[in-house]
């Protein structure tokens, strides 16, 4: 069977056993996650980001107030969606963090906006909760020891209970494994492979490619999500 066959027999299994209105939707999210562009506001200085090192002087954002004008706004194609978005970043020589989210956030009965166990707001769109972001850079090489044992006690915990339903077939059990966190320092998989730019005085913008969402892509068309952000 040449190439061309097998390629064409492939696509043609994908699409009898995925969905294929949510099968294309996730390919174009993916395509979206590539890149990014954007205009912001308020932002001074110059830098860019090479994978996880940061490097120039830059201040976006500031802030934010409820219920007043959002200290850090953006525009354009970010986090694998177009339109308005949160951007907040500090960046001084190698040193600083950033805050990204997109999406209108969720709010409780009382009005409140609901933030996530990393304080960033949550939103009604699953797959843009997966993509924000509030971190501190090199916060990677900052995982105290209470951190890494917590962790490591989950897994441990995670795995058991894996074996018990494969042992058992109940199902019922899976109710108690422990869920992972699917940012634990802060920043969705694939955070460091991102190369960026970013300048600006008051009005600025920002554009740049990312490595680990491009891999993502290309073989999301074999249904294997590397960076586990396809949802329905």
């Amino acid at each position: 069977m040449s190439l061309f066959l097998r390629i064409s027999f492939g696509i043609l299994i994908i699409f009898f056993v995925t969905d294929c209105a949510s099968y294309w939707q996730n390919r174009r999210k993916d395509l979206q996650d590539v890149v990014h562009v954007g205009a912001e506001t308020p932002v001074y200085g110059a830098g860019f980001r090479l994978f996880f090192l940061p490097v120039g002087f830059y201040f976006a954002g500031g802030e934010s107030e409820l219920g007043k004008r959002d200290k850090g706004a953006g525009f354009g194609l970010r986090g694998g969606d177009f339109g308005k978005y949160h951007s907040q970043q500090l960046v001084f020589g190698i040193l600083g963090g950033e805050n990204f989210h997109s999406g209108e956030a969720l709010r409780d009965e009382n009005g409140k906006v609901i933030f996530n166990k990393q304080g960033i707001q949550e939103t009604d769109d699953e797959r843009a909760n997966l993509k924000s972001v509030k971190m501190r850079y090199f916060s990677f090489f900052n995982d105290p020891v209470d951190e890494r044992n917590k962790r490591k006690k989950e897994e441990f915990r995670r795995r058991y209970m894996e074996d018990m339903i494969r042992k058992t077939k109940n199902k019922e059990l899976q109710a108690y494994i422990p869920e992972r966190e699917p940012k634990p320092f802060g920043y969705p998989p694939g955070f460091n492979w991102q190369i960026d730019v970013f300048f600006g005085l008051y009005g600025g913008v920002r554009a740049g490619i990312n490595l680990a969402e491009l891999a993502d892509f290309v073989v999301g068309f074999t249904t294997i999500d590397m960076l586990g952000d396809d949802v329905e």
